[in-house]
């Protein structure tokens, strides 16, 4: 059979591939005193088992790993998963039901593999057909013209958890009119999937590296999605047994690994898979920059995780949130190499690597702060013959901060030298050598699980002293203030109420009616405000509300532009736009009720330069990039993208001088603390360009860096002057510029 004639070697999922060379305890001795070397200790961590999970999915890729049309198969924990799917029940209404089927029944043809057509009322199997023993799809059909007006439903079976030709796949049922389904479209509502039971029967992996793992637990990641691992333990390194995904893709992200510490925020590693497989049979990837070592199991392999030298309180091992069922990432085991003593710890018997393995190690262990993950992937691209990613500009990548600061970031010259600086929560960095400055008391740094208190930044010369102010916008919902820069005199920045409640998470800065003082366009009291200083700007500004109680007023979502081209700037959200009058601060706005794509900053232009405004959106908390065309007939939306997850900043620019405004957004990292779609995906910041041809837009996108991303504003200045746009931004991963060249 073809199948036999692939190659057994598994491959499968690495957790952000990076090379850390350290000092890891394990060098290798030299090679005529081997037996001198003392042993490391390793230690089982104690995990709960999980359910084994749901094996059913919608996967592209049959049992040799050949890509296909898309349809449900029970490889969706490999060939050893089982579980039962079904439809709802429906009632006869034809003479024929047919399937199309493929699949095995087990190198033993149990018959445990099959699809049943049972009697819902008395749970009687009247129609049955086994796994066809094809990797291809085969039709069959039942006569069912005797079970007319019975009450009915199909169930799928795969009952053989053996490594060998056990699995099944449907992808088509055609009951009609009562039921028609084709998976190709996806796993229709009202499927209903069984978990399966999961006794626990624990065995030791020995040699080299060694485990203890619930032999019957296919992986401790459970179908809920996540599972919390207790340590209180340091540990000089981590091993996790198992690392594959059943039908994964080169460079997707199926889930992260968390270190929660007692002290400080936590490591956050995302499990990205190489190409996929964990069976026999299987086809090893090409790619040397997977940084995966084989265990003394076949099917499973190890990556070494170094930790902080600080006590870990927990590990989460998270599937990456999304919509509908899909693969889980797989982790068996996790091995501690530690002199602790914990309850949480089974002592392994005495093993360790051999000189090779031990040298691997070394040059193979990650950690959070691992070289340049784009340069991996790139790799990885150029090894699956991928496309590699070109880009008409290039930038350069420049970490000022490794802590979590602010979400909100801005640029100006606050020292007065000439130089343009970037300020993040309560410090700046001094350009051009970025030197961490405080503003007031010690530079705060937050816990990445959680938020800032600096959701947006501003920079402002608030009472008009000459020496630039900052104005910071906290968490949504609560206060408002600017910070007064001493200029020469230097001290301490004193703080100043503006606002004791803002609303929206992309309020604006910016002067509406013309006066050369801008308003904060926000949200307060649940009604759209413009909010300006008085007379003495150390005293709470005043409020202008532009919209009553009970009318729109976005959480999400906001933006500022011309619209109708009237002359007067308009307040757009995505439930419409609010048309301003002559007088913004004194008259009354019109609502022009609308569909409006995108939930962060809204961004307005003529982007198909037909001579009208359109509107430019993102999706802060799934994916998505669009922009709404302005027609005669109304909004139509167009998508741009729906790669990216959390694109919560979004900014315009002419980032290559063609004339033709680009744009600039990327992740916000860990918005929602883990729960958003996409989470665990590696933090992008991208530029889109734009293209007109024979006068159809398009855009290009191109990613500047994947370890980075946004956070709730993204800046595009000239920081060197030398007149080409560079990016800033601040998130839980740091503060960053980054300068075209």
């Amino acid at each position: 059979m073809a199948r036999r004639l692939l190659s057994w070697l598994p491959i499968a999922m690495t957790l952000v591939m990076g090379i850390s060379v350290l000092d890891c305890g394990l060098a290798a001795p030299a090679a005529s005193t081997p037996g001198d070397r003392p042993s490391p200790r390793f230690q089982a961590l104690e995990c709960p088992a999980p359910g084994q999970g749901i094996t059913w999915a919608i996967l592209e890729w049959n049992g040799s790993h050949h890509r296909v049309p898309p349809y449900l198969s029970s490889l969706g924990q490999s060939e050893s998963g089982t579980g039962v799917i079904c439809s709802p029940p429906f009632v006869v209404a034809s003479d024929t039901i047919t399937l199309t089927l493929c699949g095995y029944d087990g190198s033993h043809g149990g018959g445990e593999n099959y699809v049943a057509l049972v009697d819902v009322r008395k749970g009687k199997v009247l129609m049955k057909t086994p796994a066809p023993n094809s990797e291809t799809m085969q039709t069959r059909r039942w006569d069912v013209h005797r079970l007319r007006g019975k009450q009915v439903r199909i169930e799928v079976h795969d009952g053989s958890a053996g490594q060998g030709f056990a699995w099944l796949g449907v992808g088509s049922i055609d009951a009609s009119p009562a039921l028609t389904v084709d998976f190709r479209q996806g796993l229709p509502d009202r499927w209903q999937a069984e978990e399966a039971a999961t006794p626990a029967r624990y065995e030791v992996v020995t040699g080299g590296i060694p485990f203890r793992r619930n032999a019957n637990c296919f992986t401790l990641v459970p179908k809920s999605g996540a599972v919390e691992i207790h340590c209180q333990l340091t540990a000089r390194r981590l091993f996790l047994l198992g690392c594959t995904v059943a039908g994964g893709k080169a460079l997707e992200t199926y889930g992260g690994l968390e270190i929660h510490y007692r002290n400080g925020s936590p490591d956050v590693i995302p499990l990205m898979c190489g190409f996929t497989l964990d069976a026999a049979y299987k086809q090893r990837s090409p790619s040397a920059a997977l940084h995966l070592h084989a265990s003394s199991d076949p099917y499973q392999l190890y990556l070494v995780v170094r930790p902080r030298d600080e006590v870990i309180e927990k590990i989460r091992l998270v599937a990456n949130p999304q919509s509908g069922p899909g693969p889980l990432p797989r982790i068996t085991a996790i091995t501690c190499e530690t002199d602790a003593q914990s309850e949480h710890l089974v002592r392994l018997p005495d093993s360790r690597p051999d000189a090779a393995e031990a040298r691997w190690i070394e040059t193979h262990t990650v950690s959070a702060s691992s070289p340049p993950l784009g340069h991996i992937m790139q790799q990885i691209r150029r090894d699956h013959h991928l496309p590699v990613a070109t880009s008409p500009v290039h930038f350069r990548k420049q970490q000022l901060d490794k802590v979590f600061r602010s979400e909100g970031v801005a640029v100006a010259d606050f020292n007065d030298d000439g130089q343009l600086d970037i300020a993040a929560g309560n410090v700046y960095y001094a350009g051009p050598d970025w030197t961490l400055v405080p503003m007031r008391g010690e530079p705060r740094e937050f816990n990445r699980y959680g938020y800032s208190d600096a959701f947006l930044c501003f920079a402002e010369d608030v009472d008009h002293d000459g020496a630039t102010d900052l104005i910071v916008v906290g968490f949504p919902g609560q206060k408002t203030h600017w910070w007064r820069n001493p200029g020469k005199a230097g001290g301490e920045w004193t703080e100043h109420l503006i606002l004791a409640q803002t609303g929206n998470e992309s309020p604006v800065y910016l002067d509406i009616d013309g006066d050369g003082q801008r308003e904060l366009v926000c949200v307060n009291d649940r009604r759209i405000a413009l909010v300006r200083p008085g007379p003495d700007p150390t005293r709470p500004w005043t409020i202008r509300h532009i919209s009553n109680t009970g009318q729109p007023a976005p959480g999400h979502g906001l933006g500022v532009g011309d619209i109708n081209l009237d002359g007067h700037l308009n307040i757009v959200m995505p439930e419409g736009w609010w048309q301003g009058p002559a007088k913004p601060t004194a008259e009354a706005w019109t609502l022009h009720a609308a569909e409006l794509f995108g939930g962060a900053q809204l961004c307005v232009a003529d982007l198909d330069g037909d001579g009208d405004q359109d509107v430019l959106g993102s999706s802060p908390h799934g994916y998505g990039i669009c922009w709404s065309e302005q027609t005669g007939d109304g909004w139509q939306a167009h998508e741009i993208n729906r790669r990216d997850s959390q694109t919560h900043a979004l900014a315009l620019a002419d980032i290559d001088g063609d004339g033709l405004v680009d744009f600039v957004t990327g992740k916000r990292f860990w918005a929602h603390n883990g729960h958003d779609p996409g989470s665990y995906e590696p933090a992008v910041l991208c530029w889109y360009q734009q293209q007109r041809t024979n006068g159809r837009l398009t855009w290009i996108r191109h990613v500047i860096d994947v370890d980075s991303g946004v956070g709730l504003q993204v800046h595009i200045v000239d920081l060197n002057h030398d007149g080409r746009l560079d990016v800033v931004t601040s998130n839980k991963k740091g503060v960053f510029c980054f300068l075209q060249h």
